[in-house]
Parts: structure tokens; sequence; C-alpha cells
């Protein structure tokens, strides 16, 4: 019973502090004690000590009571339950007195205002049962506890998407304990949150899952293959789940739905029983070694092993081959699990510490940029309005220079404040590339590079879906069988590489292959098929490769689970466009392809050309801008069913007429009097004709509002340092305007 007493105590110690944190409308938190509470009760009934379990399941009932909303006070609730964490660590000093025990537990619930007797198992579970009832029978009505599911949807989809990187880099370093931590945690709130939510399903498959992942913690079983690809499965299953609830949100009741559930868990429980017999097998076999007095110290802390019994295998090391942990063993000195033990802790410690970070709400964030872009504009603006009174006071033009330099360094901060690295975004493409080569029966890596790199946290979601189609069109399109490859004298196992980098103030991934690379001529000849381009038209390289980013566009011979049907690649085109990015490929035949996603570091301030039509100022973005003209009389030509058009170096570009698209007066009708810049947008070129050129300058993007939001041609304002509103073209809408 001793032991019992002290796992119980550490137990409530730890329980103690999770009810000091824990707030009325904290979902989470909440789960964190149910979860505690069980832990409590199950040690009490295998004990076969009543009195304690069933005040833990009193305790238990009113923590229920809070997260259903069914407590009068839910302050006075919280109250309730640190009096009984209180009291139970009281009574556990003196947990042989068990009548005393039982006089202060009915004092306890006097106070309360609870039953003259704790309750018992089957009424606690009976008050659980009257409670969802109340609420609209067996199955918990969504209507009335939205927010509740709404926050534990929200939470367990994060909890996985954080789960399966982790299985993947435990599948990597299956010894890892810190990652195997990782993933028990999330699996262990979850059931905690959807056992009290009556979600029983999800309820039961987190449950079974965090006894598979138990008994890897305590080396009942050897994490392989096998077992990652359970908790894979076991991801997928949760999600497909959650998702179902999510959609249910809308009807406000849970429809039943079969996802084999049974079979799934079955076939979990036949791989854990198989699975920890091969352990014990081994664990027969197998002897983990040290390296010298580190591992011996450890032991010596964890108090396995006597400082005279190390000191010793020291001794008889000097004249073996052997390192400490393999003569501790042999001595009977120490088990074989807890030298393994002590070497993940070894090497933990040899990793060093993480940084500490601080959690800020995204909001607030985002607040702070836009007053710090305020800031900058309201600098501008006082700038220049004081250029004037500068040229006669050099304090002032050294304050306004002190007053720039600070504003542009506060600007620079801030916005590093909203970046984090793509470290995430990457990791999972690993699972993509890993069911991808499993499906197609190629041998395919991933590797990363520039992980750390850091972009903005409203450009992480923009770039999933980009990055997913391209790297699913380098294992489909770009690796070869390990056949081919063998053939050609590859190696057989083909090699997909991401990689992120800063660079001219933009950011850029990469994504490379070592396969097949593309087939010029076939392009050609699927586009000519497809009417894209006319037969003899004269590409250049990028204007071909260009042609996959079509809708519809692909040459695969055959559709499969993966590819083939022309979805994807335009959906780049279009998530990088939005970005106001570019795209570049590179690519050599039967050597491999490279894809550049060129990125400005931030959605919030753009690189503009300023410009001036009709006495108004527009900001072309810098990245769609080629350059910028005044064209001979003799340039300026009219082609029949084509429009004006501008030759430049023996090439036609399509003239867009500002005035004419936003009905406003121009200055200069003829563009050999104006100005035209040549811009670029999903490879075609034309040039758009505006007055005169103001300059170049860094502009904080500002939205137009509801009513203007959908307007062709526009992607937004920003306010110009002589304070008047800038309007920023959207070079996609405008050849589309310009086309119609």
């Amino acid at each position: 019973m001793e032991d019992e007493l002290s796992t119980a105590k550490d137990l409530l110690d730890k329980l103690a502090l999770e009810v000091v944190i824990v707030e009325p409308d904290d979902v989470q938190g909440f789960g964190v004690v149910l979860n505690r509470l069980d832990e409590v009760i199950d040690l009490f009934t295998e004990a076969g000590k009543d009195t304690f379990s069933d005040l833990a399941r009193t305790i238990k009932s009113i923590a229920e009571k809070l997260v259903l909303n069914d407590h009068p006070e839910p302050e006075q609730g919280i109250k309730q339950i640190e009096a009984g964490v209180s009291l139970f660590q009281e009574i556990l000093r003196d947990a042989e007195d068990v009548e005393a025990a039982s006089e202060k537990i009915t004092t306890y619930l006097s106070e309360c205002g609870l039953s003259d007797g704790a309750p018992t198992r089957g009424e606690v579970s009976e008050t659980r049962n009257d409670l969802v009832e109340k609420r609209g029978g067996t199955i918990l009505e969504i209507a009335q506890d939205r927010e509740l599911v709404e926050s534990f949807v929200m939470e367990s989809l994060e909890h996985l998407g954080t789960i399966e990187v982790n299985v993947l880099t435990l599948e990597q370093d299956p010894e890892n304990r810190e990652v195997l931590d990782a993933i028990f945690r999330p699996f262990h709130t979850i059931k905690g949150v959807s056992g009290f939510l009556n979600l029983s399903d999800i309820n039961r498959l987190a449950h079974e899952v965090e006894s598979l992942l138990d008994d890897a913690r305590n080396q009942i079983l050897q994490v392989n293959e096998t077992i990652t690809d359970m908790v894979l499965d076991a991801v997928d299953l949760m999600k497909a789940m959650i998702n179902h609830l999510n959609q249910a949100l809308v009807t406000g009741m849970v429809e039943p739905t079969d996802f084999g559930l049974e079979a799934f868990l079955d076939r979990l429980r036949e791989v854990q029983v198989g699975e920890v017999e091969k352990e014990i097998q081994r664990e027969t076999e197998r002897a983990p070694v040290g390296d010298g007095a580190d591992t011996g110290n450890i032991l010596i802390e964890k108090g396995l092993v006597a400082e005279q019994d190390v000191a010793e295998a020291l001794e008889k090391q000097l004249g073996l081959d052997k390192r400490i942990g393999e003569i501790l063993i042999e001595d009977k000195k120490v088990a074989a699990r807890d030298v393994a033990g002590a070497l993940r802790d070894q090497k933990k410690r040899r990793a060093g510490g993480e940084a500490a970070f601080v959690k800020v709400d995204t909001q607030k964030l985002d607040n702070m940029v836009d007053m710090v872009g305020e800031l900058v504009i309201t600098q501008a603006m006082l700038a220049r309005d004081m250029s004037g009174f500068v040229a006669q006071d050099k304090k002032l033009y050294g304050n306004l220079a002190q007053l720039g330099r600070i504003t542009s360094e506060i600007q620079r901060t801030s916005m590093t404040l909203r970046m984090v690295p793509i470290k995430q975004t990457f990791q999972k493409m690993i699972r993509l590339v890993r069911d991808l080569s499993k499906k197609s029966g190629k041998l395919v890596t991933l590797e990363m590079i520039g992980e750390e790199t850091e972009i903005d946290r409203n450009m992480v979601d923009e770039i999933y879906d980009p990055l997913i189609h391209m790297v699913r069109n380098s294992v489909d399109h770009g690796i070869e069988t390990p056949e081919i490859r063998k053939a050609v004298g590859k190696p057989e196992t083909g090699t997909v590489t991401l990689k992120a980098y800063h660079k001219g103030g933009n950011i850029v991934i990469e994504i490379s292959d070592d396969g097949k690379g593309f087939d010029r001529e076939k392009i050609i000849e699927k586009a000519v098929k497809r009417k894209l381009i006319n037969s003899g038209e004269n590409l250049s390289d990028q204007g071909v490769y260009g042609l996959i980013f079509q809708p519809g566009f692909s040459t695969a011979e055959e559709v499969t689970d993966v590819s083939g049907r022309g979805v994807g690649m335009d959906v780049v085109r279009r998530a990088v466009d939005k970005m106001r990015g570019k795209l570049e490929i590179h690519s050599v035949k039967d050597r491999g392809t490279r894809i550049l996603m060129k990125l400005a570091l931030t959605l919030a301030i753009i690189d503009g050309i300023i410009v001036r039509a009709g006495g108004r100022d527009f900001i072309i973005p810098t990245a769609s801008v080629i350059e910028s003209v005044r064209p001979e009389k003799s340039a300026c030509i009219t082609v029949a069913n084509r429009g004006e058009m501008i030759k430049l170096r023996d090439t036609l570009h399509p003239l867009i007429r500002l005035h004419e698209l936003f009905d406003f007066e121009p200055v200069h009708e003829n563009p050999w009097e104006a100005i035209v810049a040549v811009a670029e947008s999903d490879g075609q070129r034309k040039c758009i004709l505006v007055d005169e050129l103001v300059g170049k300058q860094e502009v904080v993007i500002k939205s137009l509002g509801e009513q203007l939001k959908k307007v062709k041609g526009m992607a937004g304002g920003a306010i110009l340092a002589d304070g008047r509103v800038g309007l920023i073209l959207d070079v996609a809408g405008l050849f589309e305007l310009s086309g119609q």
C-alpha cells in the first residue's frame, strides 16, 4: 500500500497545481484535471480503498458540472475542487484512520451542498448521463455547447497536426523519449476532453492509442515502423471523426457514422500484443552500454546504483574493452532498461537547453504592426511638411533624420515579430512523400535545407497548398521507379529537396528532384494539341515549362491516385500570383527539375513603383514591372482584332490605358508623349500607359473595405508621404480587364 500512497501523493501534488491555474471556461485545463482524477480513481479502486476513490469521484463530478455549465456558481465550484484536493492531501497523511477520513469527507460534502454520502462509480456515471440527457439525449446537443465543441475541434486538429509531425520525427529517431512524450500528451488531452463531452468513439480511440504509446514510453515495446504506421492511421481516423463532428456543428446534432472504428481497434490491440511479445524477446538479448562516468553519474543521481558500484565498474573498465553500462548490467547492479534511460538522459543533456518563448495574442500583434505602419506614414508626412525648415535648422534636420532611422528600425522589428520558421510547413511534407512513395512503388527521400528560414505568419497557410502540389508533382512525374533509375545508373532511391533562403529582400523556396526532368517536346506536343500554342511557335524554356501551370494541363499517360488529371499546378500559379510572387523553372532532361518560388517577405508591406496618371497616384508592385520606356511614335501600332500594341525589340505588347479602365481624364492620350510600364503576369507581358514615374517606395497595404474589395484590377490602397491615397494595382486583374 505504501507504493500506492506515494504515487497518490505525487498525483495529488500535480493536481493541486493544475487546479490552481484552471479557469471556469478553460476546456483544455479541465481535461487535464479530469485525466488526473481518473488516475487517482483507478489507483485506489485497484487497491480496494473505496473511501478514497469515492472522494475522487465526488471531486470529478463537480469538475464535470463546471465543464457542462451546470454548476450554479463556477468560481465557487473551483474553490470546492481546491478544497477537495486539499482534504485529499490531508487525509492521505493519516491514511490508516479510515473513520476520521469518512467524517472529514462527510463534512466536506455538507459544505459543498452535496449528498450525505460520496457518490459511487455508478452514481457518478448516472449523474453524468442525467446531465447529458437533460441537454438533449444520449448524444451531446451541439447547439447548446457550441463553444465547447468548437474549442475541442480546433484544439484537437491542432494537436493532431503536431502529433503527425512528431511521429515522423520519431520514425527517424525511435529512442527519442522527448518526442514520444510529445506524441503521448496530446492524445491524453484529447481523451480527457472527449470523455466529458461524451464523444465516446473519439475517447475510445484516443484511449487505445494512448495505451500503445504508454507501453512504448515504459519500454514494454519498441518503436518501429509498424507502431508509427498504426499511430498515423489512428491520426487519419481521428481527423475524419473530428471533421465529421465539425460538420455536425451546422445541424446541431452528431449523426451516427461508421468509421470502421471497431475493426481498427481490434487491429490496434493485435499489433500491441504482437509487438510486446517481440520486445520481451529482444529485452533478453540486448544490453545497452554507457560511455564512462557520465552514464554512471546519471544512474547515481537517479538512485539506481550506489557510488561504490560505479567506482568498482570504472576500475574493471580499465582492463576490459567494455563500457560502464555493460559492466554494471553483467554485475547485476542495474537493469538494462535503466542504462538505456540513462543514455537517453545523457543525450538530452548534451543537446543543450531550448530557447524561451512568450505566447502573444495574434490579434494584438497584428494591431501593433498596423499602428507601426501608421507611425511610418506619419513620420514620412512630418518629414515632408518640415522640409522647408530643415535647411535653416541643422538640429531639426538631425532630429528628423534620427526619427526616420528609429521609425524604420521599429517597423523592421515589428515585422520580424510576425515571422515564424518555415520548419513546420516543411515537416508536413515528410508524411506526404512517405505516403506517395508507398503508393507509387518508388523509393523517395525528402531532404530539407534552411528549415529555420522565417516567413510571415500570414503566408504560412498560403504556401501550404502550392507546396503539396509541387512535391506531389516531383514524386509522381519526376522521380522514376527503382528499376528505371538503376538501369540509367542512378541510385534506386530518388531525392526530393525542399530549400528555403532569403535573397534580395525576398524569400525563395526551392523544390527540386533528381528525376527525369521535363520533356520539352512532350509539353509542346500536348500544348499544341490543346491549342494553347501554335505549331512551330518558338518559345523559350521558361515559356514552355510555364505551360504546365495552365488549368487541366498534364503530360501523364494515365490517371493515378496521385495525379494525371491536370489539377494542381494551376493552383500553384494562382496562389503565387495572389502572394505577388514569381515562379521559375529549371529542368534538364534525365537529370532533374528545380522550381523556384520567389515571394515577398511579408504580405503587409509592398515594394512598389509609384506612377501618376490623370493627376492620380497608382502603385505597381515592383516584382511585376519589367521596365519602363517612352516609346517611339513608330512603335505604337494598331493590329487587327488585337487592338493597340507597343513594339519593343521586335516583340508586340498589348497596351492598357488606365484612364479607360477606371474612367478618368488623362494628361496625355498619345503613348509617345507619355510613359509605358511593361508589366508581367502569368507569363504574359503588357504595357500600362501612365503620365509619369514618381518614384519607388515601400508602402503599407491598406484594405479598400468591403464595398471595393472585389473591384478587379485593385489590390488595395496605401497612404503616401504627401498624405494622399495611392491605389495599388493588381496586375493580373488589369490584364484580365483589358482582355475583356
